[in-house]
């Protein structure tokens, strides 16, 4: 399925330079860059290779545009899809808040996912203000990777995701995944088990990746430490609303 052409905004900044660093800190020039869609069409593949193979200049670890490349295509793929699914059920009568009707739901749009027309969902993700958001923030002591679309999470989609993200953390290889923890319902989940095994092949604790609900949006983070102070956002988080 070839996806609407629409406008792409991007908005690229840079910070101070990188002068001063402490010790444990890798010399990176801060920078933050932001990527607008709707669809996942040339443009944007092209704009996300450019991403990767920066961010791999500036951090100088082998290997990252590689990986970051698959991962924000998988990411932003993912999103897009979800995006679409809202207008495809809402256009189709599924009502994603029944369980029967949103199983019904996901094996019709699964079945149509490829054969449905362009023009039309281009109007509808316009009407719907449905848009995804990518974000890459890299300072002296992280680099963070955020992909985010403002279709709120189902908790039945955070469920799965979460047991497919668990399942991942300790596998060996793709086959073991496939064989304990995918599943039908939207595809195997290999690509969220592919994206923990590459942050792990890149020296990174697979535990920074998280896909979450923040209230609004659905929010997809990866953390790569660049420091040996850096504190993982969750812990920070903890410290600051203790159960």
């Amino acid at each position: 399925m070839s996806r609407p052409s629409l406008r792409v905004f991007v908005i690229d900044r840079v910070s101070a330079s990188a002068a001063g660093l402490t010790e444990g800190k890798r010399m990176v020039d801060p920078t933050r860059k932001l990527l607008t869609l709707r669809s996942l069409d040339d443009f944007v593949r092209q704009q996300l290779t450019d991403i990767s193979e920066e961010l791999e200049g500036n951090l100088k670890i082998e290997g990252l545009a590689h990986a970051m490349h698959f991962v924000l295509m998988e990411l932003v793929g993912n999103a897009v899809k979800a995006n679409l699914k809202r207008v495809y059920f809402a256009r189709h009568n599924f009502d994603m808040d029944n369980s029967e009707s949103y199983a019904a739901g996901i094996a019709s749009f699964m079945g149509d996912y490829g054969n449905t027309d362009d023009l039309e969902y281009q109007q509808a993700l316009n009407e719907l203000d449905l848009h995804v958001n990518v974000e890459v923030d890299v300072s002296h002591e992280r680099a963070l990777i955020y992909v985010r679309n403002n279709a709120l999470i189902l908790a039945e989609e955070e469920r799965r995701i979460r047991r497919q993200l668990a399942g991942s953390m300790n596998i060996k290889n793709i086959v073991e995944f496939s064989m304990h923890y995918g599943d039908e319902t939207e595809g195997r989940g290999l690509g969220l088990a592919m994206i923990v095994l590459l942050i792990r092949d890149l020296g990174f604790d697979p535990e920074y990746f998280r896909v979450f609900s923040d209230g609004q949006r659905t929010v997809a983070r990866i953390e790569f430490p660049l420091s040996k102070d850096y504190r993982p956002i969750r812990k920070r988080l903890a410290k600051l609303n203790p159960a």
